[in-house]
């Protein structure tokens, strides 16, 4: 059987997207890789010796590749170039465009689905407004030639999205924006998380609070900051991003809030390992970080929402809040004691690596010899 592996952009950043994607590659060693760009420095390391195709996209200029709203009048052309005539099947890896592959019969098309693209389906036009081109914002004139645009790529993408013969989404969360946005069901497999080793650090030896994340704005950190401010607790903060100048002036009065920065997978796993628990302020589509710090028995206070609901039971791994004042409440009442690490750590093991991949093989295998996965009416 010959098999093609899609995905959006092996470009600029490597995140937990591209890590699922370079796993499942690794289940199809022997399956070409197609790709809207590719960059050889960055990614050589996950597919070196793999043979890879890019899109036509790759003729753009690099500021152009490093905005992909700039790069939207050209999607359409550049995914609907791929020829998968000569593959048995080809498996979409997509939070944007390349589930909108044309896939001929008899060659079967499923789509594991990180989530429909954002950009169009929930954060137009407000996206814009974040937008710039060089040191300018976007104006008025721009903004209406561009959201015009972006409603014609709505009808092609959810059309084209009739075309995928089966879905498999990473959460029930993103089961039920599948069945919002294109009106189909879909299987479920939980993306691959790399789960801690080594003994577990004592409850009564854990002497911080942890948020480890990107600093953007939709992350919500200053949430996060401003409540460990108010109830003095201390907070650590790992990770960098374009928010980081707004939160260090927010916590620039208090001694408890601990700016690190990026660090590298050893230091990640210390801080992991010895946070009372891990401060989640975002509503994500399943949110790795959490379930790598259950995995050293470190709980998760989170925000609820999302993949989070999911992976984090209350009062076992972690605790939930509803808002500012809710994870005040939290905060002030939290004891690492409720929780016991084995505990812990042992909920969230169905998430290995391992499992994943015995998962996806078998959901694949299946859905392939089942067929079409129906419509849901």
């Amino acid at each position: 059987m010959k098999v093609a592996l899609v995905y959006d952009w092996l470009n600029i950043k490597i995140g937990g997207g591209e890590n699922t994607f370079a796993e499942i590659s690794k289940i199809y060693p022997d399956a070409d890789i197609y790709c809207l760009l590719y960059n050889k420095t960055k990614f050589d390391h996950f597919f070196k010796g793999r043979n890879i195709t890019s899109s036509r996209l790759r003729h753009l200029p690099g500021f152009m590749k490093k905005n992909p709203y700039l790069m939207l009048p050209f999607i359409k052309s550049a995914v609907s170039k791929f020829d998968f005539e000569e593959y048995d099947l080809v498996i979409s890896v997509s939070s944007a465009w390349v589930k909108n592959i044309k896939v001929a019969r008899p060659t079967i098309h499923i789509c594991y689905c990180y989530s429909p693209a954002r950009m169009i389906w929930d954060s137009w036009p407000k996206y814009l407004d974040t937008q710039k081109i060089g040191p300018f914002r976007i104006g008025p004139i721009s903004k209406f030639l561009i959201t015009r645009m972006v409603s014609k790529i709505r009808l092609w993408d959810f059309y084209s999205s009739d075309s995928v013969d089966s879905f498999i989404a990473i959460s029930n969360h993103i089961q039920n924006r599948i069945i919002k946005f294109y009106k189909r069901k879909s299987a479920l497999v939980y993306p691959p998380v790399v789960m801690g080793k080594g003994s577990l650090v004592p409850n009564n030896k854990r002497e911080y609070f942890l948020v480890l994340s990107s600093l953007s704005k939709y992350k919500n950190i200053d949430v996060a900051i401003r409540a460990c401010i108010k109830n003095n607790k201390k907070l650590v903060i790992v990770g960098d991003g374009p928010d980081k100048s707004r939160l260090t002036d927010i916590a620039k009065d208090s001694k408890n809030i601990v700016f690190v920065g990026r660090v590298d997978d050893d230091k990640k796993w210390h801080y992991h390992k010895n946070a009372m628990a891990l401060i989640f302020t975002s509503i994500e589509d399943f949110g790795i970080a959490p379930v790598e710090a259950m995995s050293v028995g470190t709980p998760v206070i989170a925000l609820k929402g999302g993949g989070l609901s999911e992976t984090v039971k209350s009062g076992v791994n972690g605790v939930f809040y509803d808002d500012v004042s809710s994870l005040d409440t939290v905060l002030s009442n939290f004891e690492t004691s409720n929780f016991r690490p084995e505990k812990v750590r042992s909920s969230v093991t169905q998430y290995s690596i391992e499992n994943f991949k015995n998962n996806f093989s078998n959901t694949v295998n299946s859905l392939k010899d089942t067929g079409r996965y129906e419509k849901n009416k």
